[in-house]
């Protein structure tokens, strides 16, 4: 089955729940590009992921920075300064910080190597690592979310416990963390702008909506 994005329309304006536990597990160094405003994310699934790798479980979480399998050799140079930025924010392995909300407003899973080629640019990743993670486990995809993301005035810090170790894409937190202040992190204006060039850069072919 393969769709044609079309005209993406505008990005939903409705605000953040006031809180949530949910959480998906991210490189520390691509949080901080998603605060800087790319509204991208590239995803296949972790090591310890059912059969049928990621799903899309929350359209609304708390981005979880993690340095576990972090490689400094697969951000691309145009986003290298995203390693130093997370390592001064890193709060030591006691606690995790918590300050990057995402709201998904479209999830493409691209099925042609070609269709992820042309958003090269547009996330953080080498294209040597999209095609390795493309091709992993044999199973030719990616999954790309488009990310309404907000964040906080001010961390939210909680305990790091064992249940959020393993290579898992999504964890609950110990606690519900307020939205509450959390601003979004682009306009309504330049996101829409970002995600129609998402939407369209990889045409059709091999490109289904969920």
């Amino acid at each position: 089955m393969n769709v044609h994005p079309g005209s993406p329309g505008a990005p939903s304006g409705a605000a953040p729940v006031p809180r949530n536990r949910s959480a998906l597990k991210e490189w520390a160094s691509i949080e901080q590009a998603l605060d800087a405003g790319t509204v991208l994310l590239l995803r296949k699934g972790g090591i310890y992921e059912q059969r049928e790798g990621f799903r899309v479980e929350h359209r609304e979480f708390w981005i979880f920075p993690t340095f576990f399998h972090q490689n400094a050799e697969e951000i691309s140079p145009a986003f290298a300064w995203t390693l130093d930025a997370a390592r001064a924010l890193h709060p030591g392995v006691d606690s995790v910080r918590i300050a990057t909300y995402a709201v998904v407003t479209d999830v493409l899973r691209i099925e042609r190597l070609e269709a992820v080629e042309t958003l090269q640019g547009l996330h953080p990743l080498r294209a040597e690592t999209v095609a390795s993670r493309f091709h992993y486990k044999q199973r030719p995809y990616l999954h790309a979310l488009v990310l309404r993301t907000y964040r906080l005035p001010e961390p939210h810090l909680i305990p790091n416990t064992l249940d959020y170790e393993g290579c898992i894409s999504w964890v609950e937190l110990d606690e519900e963390v307020p939205t509450h202040g959390a601003a979004p992190v682009l306009d309504d204006a330049e996101f829409s702008a970002r995600r129609a060039e998402i939407l369209q850069r990889p045409g059709g072919e091999g490109v289904i909506r969920l």
